[in-house]
């Protein structure tokens, strides 16, 4: 059997751990554009297969105190603990602060609908609809018009 190079070794813990192939494949380093057909080509030869399982069994046979607490009685707190455990795989690090993510931070420029709907309308009441308009400048007389014979 082939010694694995390190791309390959972070790419069989990343699936020991449960990371589906494309992420496994960009967590270890490989290329994003081809991280499918990397991670397709791995899985198909038997050395990565047998490490994954290999590394599988030592993933479930590892001691249950990993994790900080034993019990969550919120998501938020077991994704933040998954997100800054050392010892989980990167991805699954990643995978973790992706869902984290709109727990803490808004999209940019997502508002309610109330908010929205206000916004608009201090925008129509800021420029008033019957407002006087300006005088015009100068009077003058258009030569050549029609009533010139």
């Amino acid at each position: 059997m082939t010694e694995l190079t390190e791309k390959q070794c972070q790419f069989v813990t990343n699936k020991a751990a449960g990371v589906p192939n494309r992420e496994a494949a960009e967590a270890a380093g490989y290329s994003v554009r081809s991280a499918d057909v990397t991670a397709g080509k791995l899985m198909m030869r038997p050395d990565i297969k047998a490490a994954i399982k290999a590394a599988a069994r030592v993933v479930i046979t590892a001691d249950s105190d990993s994790m900080p607490r034993k019990h969550y009685a919120d998501p938020m707190h077991f994704l933040e603990d998954v997100m800054n455990h050392a010892k989980m795989p990167v991805a699954m690090r990643v995978d973790a602060a992706r869902q984290l993510l709109p727990y803490k931070h808004a999209r940019m420029g997502e508002v309610g609908k109330k908010a929205s709907a206000s916004e608009r309308a201090h925008a129509i009441a800021a420029k008033p609809r019957f407002s006087p308009q300006a005088a015009p400048t100068m009077l003058r007389a258009i030569e050549g018009g029609k009533g010139k014979e």
